[in-house]
């Protein structure tokens, strides 16, 4: 029966529930799939709600972080706040920026860093250690993982529109911004 080859071998009472959600779905992939930009503003959406995920998940860690007594302590609620949240941001703003230069950029960094022995000792030994801490954290690996994937979906539709490099990767810095920024601020708007 062709209904059982799209969905599966599960029983008659699930095939009109199934077929009445997957159709609508399905024709509304063929009919945009034509359009470019469908897949752009797809794309868009898609790293705007992980990094919302990703600040929401942060707002809770900061929340917690800062009702303990910690080095910060000494500062005011509003710096310790700052200094959390500019880290974090730094540290996505880096990421993207290193995941989306040309390789021609890394390769010439990375040339010049390993024609030493005792350079490329120690970036095995780090290398090493990464893993380790992938091996022992590896949801903190998965989610990076999904990070670094949405960064890119939205690189290779912005490159298939035709913006150039450098300016795909300072749209991709404020998306990913804007939307950590909104996953924080949604995070402190709707749990208190």
């Amino acid at each position: 029966m062709r209904v059982t080859a799209l969905i599966g071998d599960r029983s008659t009472i699930c095939y009109p529930l199934a077929i009445n959600c997957q159709l609508p779905i399905i024709i509304l992939m063929v009919r945009l799939s034509k359009n470019p930009r469908f897949f752009l503003i797809l794309s868009l959406v898609l790293l705007l709600l992980t990094y919302g995920a990703e600040g929401w998940i942060y707002g809770s860690w900061m929340n917690r972080f800062l009702e303990r007594p910690s080095v910060l302590t000494q500062f005011a609620e509003p710096v310790r706040f700052g200094v959390l949240y500019a880290g974090a941001v730094i540290g996505i703003l880096f990421l993207v920026i290193i995941f989306t230069s040309p390789i021609s950029l890394m390769t010439i960094g990375l040339d010049n860093w390993l024609k030493s022995d005792t350079r490329a000792f120690l970036s095995i030994f780090i290398g090493a250690f990464a893993f380790a801490i992938f091996v022992q954290r590896v949801d903190y690996f998965a989610r990076l993982l999904v990070l670094i994937s949405a960064v890119f979906l939205l690189k290779l539709d912005l490159q298939l529109v035709g913006c150039s490099r450098w300016l795909s990767s300072l749209i991709l810095a404020f998306f990913c911004w804007l939307g950590f920024t909104g996953g924080i601020l949604a995070f402190y708007e709707w749990n208190f």
